[in-house]
C-alpha cells in the first residue's frame, strides 16, 4: 500500500470513519488511540515484546480492553515461553464475555 492510502486508511480509523484496522507489527507500534478495545492476533507473537506490544494498543488511557490470540498447535511453544517471560498465564476465551469489557 502507499504511503498516502496507509496515512488515510489510519487517519480514517482514527476519527472512527472505520471500525476495523488490519495492521503489521510495525505499524501497531505507532497506534495510541483512546477507542481502541480489542486487539486480534492473527498469527501469534513470536516473542514477548512484540506481543506486548500488539497487546498493549487495546485498554489504553484506563479503558478495559481485550486481545484474542488465534493459536496453532505450533504456537504453543512462543505461547508458554511468552506466559514465562511476562510471569502471566494467557487464558483461553470463556464461554462468556462480559460487554463492559469492550462496550463502554
Amino acid at each position: 500500500m502507499l504511503q498516502d492510502h496507509r496515512n488515510r486508511v489510519f487517519h480514517d480509523f482514527r476519527n472512527g470513519a472505520c471500525r476495523n484496522l488490519v495492521c503489521t507489527d510495525l505499524f501497531t507500534r505507532g497506534i495510541d488511540i483512546q477507542a481502541v478495545n480489542v486487539v486480534i492476533n492473527f498469527d501469534f507473537p513470536k516473542n514477548s515484546e512484540t506481543y506486548l506490544h500488539r497487546v498493549g494498543r487495546s485498554g489504553r488511557f484506563g479503558h478495559l480492553g481485550l486481545a484474542v490470540n488465534l493459536i496453532t498447535y505450533e504456537d504453543r511453544f512462543n505461547l508458554y515461553r511468552i506466559e514465562q517471560e511476562l510471569g502471566t498465564e494467557i487464558k483461553q476465551i470463556p464461554p462468556h464475555i462480559d460487554q463492559a469489557i469492550y462496550c463502554r
